[in-house]
């Protein structure tokens, strides 16, 4: 199973699947908003030219390093305005470095409150990966607000079961 395969799953999920989106709200700092956040996928498409809403949106950092989100997600609230969500994908036989998780967070952080990145005012970091891989890489995990198992989102999304699959063999 490619890394892109059930980024684009989770991602079309995401766009496509009311209960998905409810459900990964529901699950973080932003559950207030969960049933009343509207998905911003046609502005994040206006915004650039892109295959994908979700993929590639890279930055350089003041220090000159570079990196880009995995699968970026920003959502409209009435009342609470923009946020987003930073997902890192780790498949079962990934590879995860400290410096990689903790730039994560520090990338969000620098994107926030910039019309390039949709203005959105606060943001949550999330870890995607195997159950099994995101106890292996606590401190990896640490780095990020929260960890999401495919196990979990294969629920709303078939193919993450597979993914998950693919770590036990």
């Amino acid at each position: 199973m490619r890394e892109a395969e059930l980024d684009h799953a989770f991602a079309e999920g995401l766009e496509r699947s009311p209960h998905l989106r409810t459900w990964l709200l529901a699950g973080g700092r932003f559950a207030r908003y969960a049933r009343t956040a509207r998905l911003m996928q046609a502005e994040q498409a206006a915004a650039r030219k892109a295959a994908h809403w979700w993929k590639h949106w890279w930055c350089t950092m003041p220090d000159g390093t570079q990196g880009e989100t995995d699968i970026f997600a920003v959502f409209e609230d009435p009342s609470a305005g923009r946020f987003a969500i930073h997902v890192e994908n780790k498949p079962p036989h990934g590879v995860l470095g400290y410096a990689q998780a903790a730039a994560y967070r520090r990338r969000a952080a620098f994107k926030a409150n910039d019309p390039r990145w949709l203005d959105y005012r606060d943001f949550e970091t999330v870890l995607l990966a195997p159950a099994a891989f995101l106890e292996a890489h606590g401190e990896c995990l640490r780095q990020f607000d929260r960890g999401i198992a495919y196990e979990e989102v294969a629920e709303f999304v078939p193919l993450f079961a597979r993914g998950a699959a693919a770590g036990s063999s």
